[in-house]
């Protein structure tokens, strides 16, 4: 292997990459060094290794160093370095009659190594793609395991998919045909070996490439393959060619396909389809979809989308529940996250040799306006009443989805902007309604209590700023009234406090366990120590030095005047103490 770094000698040496935070250790200094040498008894004895064909212990110490040098100092290796590396790890990993859990160490250690792919591209390295499948064949489709002539870890199939995943992106430009010559014999309806043809294609075919390849690669893919069953595949192959695949033609099919994959009950006799009828796509997918299909002259997708939500949006009303319920959340849960991943990989990515998505293609500032404006309805339907669930005590599974709701939406709320002025005055009266949330008797309202009280401060600073109005005559009203409120966050951290020493007296190992269990945490006690810990630690660190002086002595109070039990009771109230003192 070539490019080892001569010790001195570092000029023209650039590192793959490193890991940042190793600059900051105390003997940084000394890490280049040790590194380099590392590096160099490394190669040699791996190279060794090869060579005389010594597999075990040879190479396979020597590739667990290697990567625990991943682990200690990132990729600190040149390109040249890293391709061969790679190189000899895919020609390890596809030896025929390997040890399966060696095969799978090598296989952990290559995906380590193609993990970022940023830092080589496809003229740097090509794999080719018949030793990956012939290994997958042998090891997926053994057919002597199940006469006990081999073993298999139960861990080896999610490796060797993981490593394809890896491996495709540097899969030679000829491949896809080669692959569609390979399968497209088996697309057949009446024979069970299709679904195998299936979901090799979703498994093996690349979607990255540059656009100069796409005549010898999805072109071909797109005239053949049945829409339906490779949802998987057209998902990521959308999502990496972004500008480069008309999609307009199947918009409407697409769509529809959607809606008919949530099963929903039709008509006034509520009929649902039965399981066995429906394609129940896997919503990652769709989501991966439906974000690449966005943007472009006229967002015809946006329409679609926008009359999808419509369509569906009295399904999300809190007083429809049915097992479609589970699929409507997560779709609105992850549709705008991955639009975000979107605007960030358009707007904010690193350069790279990865194809960049076209100007005329991005999402633009009026796109993501009329996305919004699309989910709107079925978010505000999925949620409740935010004031009104917190007045009610007798629908804790309100609370709850109203406070998930605002822990998700904090940032925005007491963001100094202006797209919602006035969300800032509602922090402090949020924050009050919040605390009977801190409640002994339900596990899970109090939980999400803790996290969202310890969201919301952790944003807010608790200073009491009543007096600044007298000082500062350049405030706005809105700035003079969160002034004025904020004297009321010593109360709320005072009652906040109140809430958990109660919370502490019912906890008591008497109160909380029969005479005949054992002495030993629950693991709801667990988590709900664990809240109380970081919720408290986060207030006390926010807090003003007066706000903070007033809270510690209610703590020292507590503490000095009550005797507790040592297993649940005086485990929290030694969590508050290490807060206050840290």
């Amino acid at each position: 292997m070539t490019g080892t770094v001569v010790d001195g000698d570092m000029a023209g040496f650039i590192p793959q990459k490193e890991i940042v935070y190793n600059d900051l250790l105390p003997y940084s200094d000394r890490l280049d060094r040790e590194a380099t040498e590392l590096l160099a008894e490394i190669k040699a004895n791996l190279s060794r290794a090869v060579l005389l064909r010594e597999l075990w212990p040879g190479v396979a110490f020597w590739s667990r160093k290697l990567f625990s040098f991943l682990k200690l100092y990132g990729r600190r290796f040149c390109k040249e370095d890293h391709i061969l590396f790679i190189k000899l790890l895919y020609e390890l990993v596809t030896l025929p009659n390997l040890e399966p859990h060696m095969m799978q160490s090598y296989a952990r250690l290559l995906i380590h190594l193609l993990k970022k792919k940023e830092l080589l591209s496809r003229d740097d390295l090509q794999l080719p793609w018949r030793p990956l499948y012939d290994l997958y064949e042998r090891v997926i489709y053994s057919k002597t395991e199940h006469l006990g002539l081999i073993w298999f870890p139960n861990s080896v199939d999610h490796i060797l998919k993981a490593l394809i995943k890896s491996c495709r992106l540097y899969f030679p430009a000829s491949s896809t045909k080669e692959m569609l010559d390979e399968w497209r014999p088996l697309l057949c309806v009446f024979d069970v070996v299709m679904q195998k043809a299936i979901g090799n294609m979703e498994l093996f075919l690349p979607t990255i490439m540059p656009p100069e390849e796409h005549s010898q690669g999805f072109h071909d893919c797109l005239s053949d393959v049945v829409l339906q069953h490779l949802v998987n595949l057209f998902a990521r192959l959308a999502n990496d060619n972004i500008g480069y695949v008309d999609w307009t033609p199947y918009i409407p099919t697409i769509f529809t396909r959607i809606l008919r994959s949530l099963n929903l009950p039709v008509g006034v006799s509520q009929i649902v389809a039965p399981r066995y009828l429906t394609n129940s796509y896997d919503i990652g997918h769709l989501v991966l979809w439906i974000t690449a299909l966005l943007g472009g002259p006229g967002n015809p997708a946006q329409k679609e989308l926008t009359c999808l939500f419509n369509s569906i949006a009295s399904f999300y009303h809190p007083s429809n529940h049915g097992r479609w319920q589970s699929r409507l959340m997560r779709l609105l849960q992850r549709l705008p996250a991955s639009v975000v991943r979107r605007v960030h990989r358009e707007r904010h990515a690193a350069p790279s040799w990865i194809t960049l998505v076209p100007e005329c293609q991005r999402l633009t500032d009026e796109d993501l306006q009329e996305f919004t404006r699309s989910l709107i309805g079925a978010a505000l339907l999925a949620m409740f009443r935010t004031y009104a669930a917190m007045e009610t005590l007798t629908e804790p599974h309100t609370l709850t989805a109203t406070l998930s709701c605002m822990i998700g939406m904090a940032r925005s709320l007491v963001s100094p902007n202006n797209h919602y002025p006035e969300g800032r005055a509602h922090v402090l009266p949020l924050l009050m309604g919040s605390l009977p949330g801190v409640d002994p008797n339900d596990f899970s309202k109090c939980m999400i209590t803790f996290q969202f009280i310890a969201t919301f401060t952790t944003l807010v600073p608790l200073v009491d700023c009543s007096s600044a109005p007298s000082r500062h005559s350049d405030l706005s009203e809105i700035e003079k009234d969160l002034c004025f409120a904020s004297a009321e966050f010593e109360d709320f951290v005072l009652q906040f406090l109140d809430r958990c020493f109660a919370l502490i007296d019912s906890s008591t190992l008497e109160q909380t366990r029969d005479e005949t269990e054992t002495d030993t945490q629950t693991h709801l006690e667990s988590l709900v120590e664990l809240g109380l810990s970081s919720t408290v630690s986060t207030i006390l660190t926010q807090c003003s030095t007066e706000v903070y002086k007033v809270a510690l002595q209610k703590v020292y109070n507590f503490a000095t005047s009550n005797i507790f039990e040592t297993c649940v009771s005086g485990r929290m109230v030694a969590d508050m103490c290490r807060a206050a003192a840290k």
